[in-house]
């Protein structure tokens, strides 16, 4: 689902760094407690850590029904900066195309009751 990914630009590599591969990171958040496939589940994000919810993993807490919000990332390699900037407003104009028809799903489900 791409309306539940986030994609910025990695800042410029180390200034001791002689390769010019450039990074794409791409974040996923999702109701759903199994991240996609390729990407790494955020171990760092747990609520327990923040003292807002009970168990590990997962994300904050988003009511009384225990529903939790699982991050996940992933990280692109390009050859170099060039090839990561396009990629990044290619990605983020799908997302943004994403994002808009999710809205408009939601809100003619909402208009059909």
């Amino acid at each position: 689902r791409l309306s539940c990914l986030a994609v910025r630009k990695d800042p410029a590599g180390p200034a001791n760094s002689k390769t010019p591969a450039r990074r794409l990171l791409v974040a996923h958040a999702s109701l759903d407690p199994r991240p996609p496939s390729l990407f790494t589940a955020d171990g760092g994000s747990g609520s327990s850590s923040r003292g807002g919810g009970k168990g590990a993993g997962g994300g904050p807490s988003l009511g009384p029904a225990g529903l939790r919000l699982t991050r996940s990332r992933m990280d692109l390699w390009f050859e170099d900066s060039d090839a990561a900037g396009h990629a990044c407003r290619a990605l983020s104009g799908k997302i943004a195309k994403a994002r808009a028809r999710r809205g408009g799903r939601i809100r003619a489900a909402l208009l059909a009751r």
